[in-house]
């Protein structure tokens, strides 16, 4: 049977882009399934958000089931799903596992961003913004209608451990321990890296205003980046760690390294993937 096949039918690991890629006619299928997903109506953002997550990771995001969410849109094909299909094989998710040591530390910063998501809100800058109160050593407290699987990785890279709990149905309570030497340089890991030495020279330069609104700082860097010649380098000049753009770099294979200068101040160096 054709829906049966691999290629034929929503994956829970699939990326949401690629399902709207291949399946247009699904977005509203999406859009109608939980308040959180109303902003893909926007063509621009279609373009961050998609890029980032699973199935799986969006439906936590709408307070969903993986497998529910799946399900739907594969009966909106009109195909039926084998359950090995329709099971959600998430391995980077934390609920169950052991209390961590750490998760006694002191609390740095807590925030709670359910009111954000029950508004259809982007909590994304004030979770950010919550991450520079917690000093290394301490703990950010994070209370969400969902486990945020896309900020384990984030926060990663900002010298962050995580430890998620779920409290209620639509309750969560992702513990994240801020490291010693959690500041200053990020790179992205693997053998594109960076090294300080790279900052002496690079090809272009691009500064983002503090009134930009998203998605145009990150079309904006993108843009410029377009025009440069794999290996070579563009400066940016932001004024917040530009999260959705750090994550859109890893996956198209650009090296990139970030200082954080203090309030209103990150430089990142981009070296162009070939």
């Amino acid at each position: 049977m054709a829906g049966e096949d691999r290629q034929e039918v929503v994956r829970p690991e699939m990326k949401v882009a690629e399902v709207l890629r291949r399946w247009p006619e699904l977005l509203p299928v999406l859009v109608e399934a939980s308040p959180a997903f109303q902003k893909l109506r926007n063509p621009i953002l279609r373009k961050t958000m998609p890029n980032l997550v699973t199935v799986a990771q969006a439906a936590r995001m709408g307070g969903l089931e993986p497998e529910e969410l799946v399900a739907r849109l594969n009966r909106a094909l009109g195909v039926e799903a084998r359950p090995e299909v329709l099971e959600a094989k998430d391995v980077e998710s934390l609920l169950g596992t052991p209390p961590p040591s750490w998760v006694s530390a002191p609390v740095g910063f807590r925030l709670d961003v359910r009111p954000i998501l029950e508004q259809g809100g982007e909590p994304f800058q004030a979770i950010m913004t919550a991450a520079q109160e917690a000093k290394p050593g301490e703990r950010l407290v994070l209370e969400v209608l969902f486990e945020p699987i896309p900020l384990y990785r984030v926060l990663g890279k900002q010298g962050f451990l995580a430890w998620c709990e779920r409290l209620g149905e639509k309750h969560y309570r992702v513990h994240f321990y801020r490291q010693e030497g959690g500041e200053g340089w990020e790179t992205l890991p693997g053998p594109t890296s960076l090294s300080e030495a790279d900052w002496a020279s690079y090809q272009a330069e691009v500064y983002i205003e503090e009134n930009l609104e998203p998605p145009l700082p990150m079309m904006r860097v993108l843009e410029a980046l377009a025009q440069l010649k794999p290996g070579e380098k563009l400066l940016v000049h932001h004024v917040r760690r530009p999260v959705h753009l750090l994550a859109r770099l890893e996956e198209e294979g650009h090296a990139y390294l970030l200082k954080d200068l203090g309030p209103g101040q990150v430089k990142i160096l981009i070296r162009k993937g070939g």
